[in-house]
């Protein structure tokens, strides 16, 4: 049984934590990373596939990652996802440099979220990329050592801290990466916002830490192993745990919970906190919704955005926040009228003071962190006019506006929330005011059914799934006067 959850943790990992799970990865791919024989893979991506850690992607013999493990790996990264997309965005802001978080694993560290910079010359990073330089501060911050860890390769500097549990346990890593020409001036607000953030992080990591586990009670004990060990990592994605808890959560003898539990260590994916003999899942499960987020977007959300469209007469855009700007992922123009159209603003970034969904993409963060976040060139009645937007969204779930920069243009976005609950992109529908106002009402009613869809796509907690092309399921929208 232990051989048979290590070699398949193995080959869920080797689908799962790629810049994209979405992508097919064919069985002997699967097999190197697992480092197992193509026969014993073939079974058990076959077996992963049926509990929906995985999904049979059209290549024959090759495999995407499963809606089940997208949703563990939200519901593992959502005690820790409000700090980490605030501390990050701060970070970002104060140094406009490039951010990112990682996690200790085999052959180097991987990424879990990273804030890119604003400048034209940057340094790179892919949300999900397993980061292998020794050289590098990032991977040497997760070997351990308490201070901040500098590196420079080529022309581009990297500044890093590792972070820490109450036990002692290197988590993650946090850096700002930046070109060498910008490194001296910047270096010692670097290294101040990185001991900052350290406090923020490690303070969330202890009660986190101490958490209780809240997982489900099964109700039968399964017959597999690979169920069994599926039900542990759900469990422990609610919180740290003893084997005893374990084994009455999930429903298995103690001596089976055991067995499973030193299973899923070994495999690298539970650590056990060396004082109080908890589990904890490792963090680098983290980083597998947040990468297969945006190619999500992009497989269903044109079709969706067509569909809506359509329905709705007016343009759509799916947009996502990047640092502290809107930048579109997805758009569908539209004629707004008889020898008008709207610009494209696909890949492209837009303040996020003034977009169509900026208060919408802004809506999880407190008003004391818009108040950190929110950019210095804007004064005081702009910023009470965006505030004011993102508590009329919070409110309401929808949230119409008129352009700030464009007469004649009127937006309506709604959140679209990923699989650790946090707004990942809103769902906007443009169109020229006289157009939608009178028909407000639909309008409101489609973006929320769009922004449902693109949650249930992205394995958002408590949606269901949708086929790709499904009616929206809201009432009629009057026609154009």
């Amino acid at each position: 049984m232990s051989a048979r959850i290590e070699h398949a943790i193995a080959a869920l990992r080797a689908v799962a934590a790629r810049p994209d799970p979405t992508r097919p990865l064919p069985l002997s791919s699967i097999a190197r990373g697992a480092r197992a024989s193509l026969s014993t893979v073939s079974r058990l991506c076959a077996e992963l596939a049926d509990l929906g850690l995985l999904a049979r992607a059209d290549d024959y013999g090759s495999y995407r990652v499963g809606s089940r493990a997208l949703a563990l790996s939200g519901r593992a990264s959502a005690a820790l996802a409000p700090v980490v997309r605030f501390e990050l965005h701060r970070i970002a802001q104060e140094t406009t440099e490039t951010v990112v978080l990682a996690a200790p694993e085999t052959g180097g560290a991987r990424v879990l979220a990273t804030v890119g910079s604003g400048w034209t010359l940057h340094v790179p990073v892919t949300l999900g990329e397993l980061v292998t330089d020794e050289r590098r501060a990032l991977v040497r911050a997760t070997r351990g050592g308490d201070g901040l860890v500098e590196s420079q390769l080529g022309r581009a500097v990297e500044i890093a801290v590792r972070l820490t549990t109450p036990d002692g346990r290197t988590v993650a890593a946090l850096a700002v990466s930046l070109p060498v020409y910008r490194a001296a001036r910047a270096r010692p607000r670097v290294r101040r916002v990185l001991a900052d953030a350290r406090r923020a992080f490690e303070q969330a990591l202890t009660e986190a830490h101490v958490g209780p586990g809240r997982g489900d009670a099964a109700a039968v004990e399964p017959t597999r192993a690979l169920e069994a060990a599926t039900r542990v990592l759900e469990h422990l994605a609610d919180g740290p745990d003893s084997v005893a808890g374990i084994a009455s959560a999930a429903r298995l003898r103690p001596d089976r919970a055991r067995r499973v539990v030193d299973a899923l260590v070994r495999a690298g994916t539970v650590a056990r906190d060396a004082e109080s003999d908890r589990l904890h899942l490792d963090l680098a499960l983290h980083a597998w919704h947040r990468a297969a987020t945006e190619p999500l977007l992009a497989r269903t959300g044109p079709a969706r955005a067509a569909a809506t469209a359509a329905r709705a007469e007016a343009c759509v855009f799916v947009t996502a926040l990047k640092g502290m700007r809107s930048f579109t992922l997805v758009e569908h123009i539209e004629p707004l009228a008889e020898g008008l159209i709207m610009a494209p603003w696909l890949g492209r970034p837009h303040p996020l003071v003034g977009s169509d969904g900026g208060p919408t993409l802004a809506m999880d963060f407190t008003l004391d962190q818009l108040g950190a976040l929110f950019p210095r060139r804007h004064g005081a009645a702009e910023y009470a006019q965006f505030t004011g937007r993102v508590e009329r969204v919070r409110a309401d779930g929808v949230l119409t506006m008129e352009s700030i920069d464009e007469f004649g243009i009127t937006s309506i976005s709604a959140p679209v929330r990923d699989a650790a609950g946090q707004v990942a992109a809103a769902a906007c529908i443009v169109g020229a005011t006289e157009n939608v106002k009178p028909r407000l009402a639909g309008l409101e009613a489609a973006a929320r059914a769009l922004a449902a869809e693109l949650s249930a796509d992205l394995h958002a907690p408590g949606s269901a799934s949708i086929p790709a092309l499904a009616p929206m399921g809201v009432a009629p929208i009057p026609p154009r006067r």
